[in-house]
């Protein structure tokens, strides 16, 4: 037993001594191990502290600062449309939209049902302009209403703690302060559709804003719009606001002073009302236009607010195109009114001279056909200044066959019919003058004569649209001068051709027409004026071939024919010249003359030293 333990007790002291050697080493590598991973740990916090703070620093202060601070962006005023004499047409006042943020919208469907109930609108159509925004920046409001009542903004502002996202802004709209005047000449406002956006024409707009759609509001939008502001507010968790840090005021559009006189542009637009047609009235001495109407007209506001289905439905009427601006756009036969391009084309050509007479018997006959005169009975042995009194038909038929269709376009051309005047409106149309060459492109068939009768009376191809009429008539009226029609009253003026006549030639069709409401026999008396000489030009077009004349009387309202009347006043130092066409109104003394009667006496009032008030109208 002895020999044992003295065997055992070496070796346990041994293994002692060999654990204690192993146990060291394991702890220095321990905490070699240790210290590696803590400096490895504190490295990679190091690394990443200088990302998020430095490297990543500018970027994530800014995310902050978007979590605290809210821009609003603020709208600018838009310019004033004011006419000849400074007074307001167009101009400003506030109204209130309804918008939603989208990105601040935790349950939209929810949120779509609380709009409609407070706005009283469909959700479906909530929902639509929704949808119809998806495209748009999240941050930007969608406007859901605009034009809202107090009541309705009463109510969302009561509530808006429950309408996360919603926001209530203040914005500019189109005020009429004498109602919806010279719609079709002003324009319209409506939402910037992502087509314009696309174009680059509308830098000044995001989605959302209201911008010109048709004529001035249009032609002059970067001008009349201005610049837009914004403010940024501080604002807590919940979006509500703490304090204004910082205000870019809006810069207001500028105003736009037109040549067109409001008392005139009324009685125009009076004149016409129940009507269908259209109306010009130009200065003959410098091209300005003095009065521009269209009817029927319609009501500018409804653009901006949305329009309801059965109001678009009216809008696109087929027969009486309330959008249409007429003026420029409507593109007729001139009727008989042509016929003062023939008197100027024939006298300047010799074809005939004042005192050459032609027999209507109220016919013409060319081969087998014949050629119905106005009158059926005819007026007999015909000059020239008879022909323009009484609008004989028999007398141009003679006098186009002499001159053809060459020198009658070359003519027609040549009084500024058959291309756009140069007004700078959008969407001017340039009428039509036919030609022999274009006949044979378009037909593949040679000109007839038959033709060249119609032309002569200002039937078959032929189209005009009023204002071109304006200019024409005016051309007569000033000694041969076609000046390019102007709405600003600060353009100076622009002469763009001199007609192919003589003073001699004018003297001859001014002595005419002066008889087309002086003498007894005169087709439009009824636009005489008491003291004042008027010359003019009646002018009946067709609409569709009718047998007889008198049938027109009794066919539908849109088979009848279309009445026109041009003159200028005074005769020996015109002041105003105008044109008139009436839709379907029948003969253009009685229809046409009328109107443009009214308009000639309200201007030369206006001119006159006596005081004269604005016309007064429920608006």
């Amino acid at each position: 037993m002895k020999n044992d333990r003295e065997i055992k007790t070496p070796d346990a002291k041994l293994i002692l001594r060999k654990f204690d050697s192993g146990d060291k080493q394991e702890t220095q590598q321990f905490c070699t191990w240790c210290t590696l991973f803590l400096l490895g740990c504190f490295l990679f916090l190091c690394g990443r502290l200088w990302y998020l703070q430095i490297y990543k620093g500018a970027e994530f202060k800014e995310l902050s600062k978007k979590n605290s601070i809210k821009y609003v962006r603020l709208q600018s005023y838009r310019g004033n449309i004011l006419d000849r004499a400074g007074r307001l047409i167009a101009g400003v006042e506030p109204s209130f939209n309804i918008g939603v943020v989208l990105k601040d919208v935790h349950d939209v469907e929810s949120l779509i049902g609380q709009l409609a109930s407070l706005l009283d609108e469909p959700a479906t159509d909530v929902r639509m302009r929704l949808v119809a925004a998806k495209n748009q920046p999240s941050y930007l409001p969608v406007i859901v209403k605009r034009d809202a009542s107090w009541e309705e903004v009463a109510r969302i502002e009561a509530r808006l703690y429950r309408l996360p996202g919603v926001v209530v802004e203040v914005a500019p709209a189109r005020q009429y302060p004498y109602g919806t005047v010279a719609p079709h000449l002003l324009g319209y406002l409506g939402e910037v559709s992502l087509e314009q956006l696309r174009s680059g024409n509308f830098p000044h707009a995001v989605s959302g804003d209201l911008v010109g759609k048709s004529g001035i509001e249009l032609r002059f939008e970067k001008r009349l719009a201005g610049k837009s502001g914004y403010k940024m507010l501080e604002v807590d968790a919940k979006g509500r606001m703490i304090r204004v840090l910082k205000v870019q005021k809006p810069q207001p559009g500028q105003d736009v002073q037109l040549s067109i006189n409001l008392d005139l542009q009324l009685a125009a637009e009076d004149a016409l009302s129940g009507k269908s047609g259209a109306l010009v009235a130009l200065d003959p001495n410098t091209g300005q236009i003095l009065a521009m109407a269209s009817s029927p007209k319609f009501d500018p506001r409804i653009f901006a607010r949305g329009l309801t289905q059965a109001e678009w439905k009216e809008l696109n009427n087929p027969l009486l195109t309330p959008l249409v601006n007429k003026a420029i756009q409507g593109q007729y036969a001139p009727g008989s009114t042509f016929k003062v391009v023939m008197a100027d084309a024939a006298l300047q050509e010799r074809v005939v001279n004042p005192y050459t007479t032609f027999f209507c018997n109220g016919s013409f006959k060319l081969g087998r056909r014949r050629f119905r005169c106005w009158k059926r009975g005819g007026h007999g042995q015909t000059p020239l200044y008879k022909a323009l009194v009484q609008s004989c038909d028999v007398y141009f038929y003679n006098v186009g066959l002499k001159l053809g269709v060459d020198k009658i376009s070359k003519y027609a051309f040549g009084f500024g019919l058959g291309k756009k005047t140069g007004i700078d409106l959008p969407g001017e149309k340039p009428g039509f003058v036919p030609t022999r060459q274009w006949k044979l492109r378009r037909f593949k068939e040679p000109w007839q004569k038959g033709e060249t009768l119609n032309y002569s009376i200002g039937q078959g191809f032929l189209l005009v649209t009023p204002l071109q009429l304006a200019r024409m008539i005016a051309a007569v009226g000033n000694g041969g001068k076609l000046y390019k029609p102007e709405f600003i009253l600060d353009e100076p003026p622009v002469l763009q051709a001199r007609v192919p006549t003589s003073s001699w030639t004018l003297k001859n069709i001014r002595r005419a027409l002066i008889g087309v409401t002086e003498d007894k026999h005169g087709t439009a008396r009824t636009c005489r004026i008491e003291g004042i000489k008027v010359a003019g030009k009646t002018g009946t077009a067709q609409v569709i071939r009718q047998l007889r004349r008198r049938e027109s009387e009794s066919m539908a309202w849109r088979y009848q024919d279309h009445a026109l009347f041009v003159a200028f006043a005074p005769a020996d130092n015109p002041q105003i010249a105008v044109a008139v066409v009436i839709e379907h109104g029948g003969h253009g003394g009685s229809a046409a003359a009328p109107v443009a009667k009214a308009v000639i006496e309200r201007w030369l009032k206006l001119r006159s030293p006596k005081p004269s008030t604005i016309i007064q109208r429920n608006l």
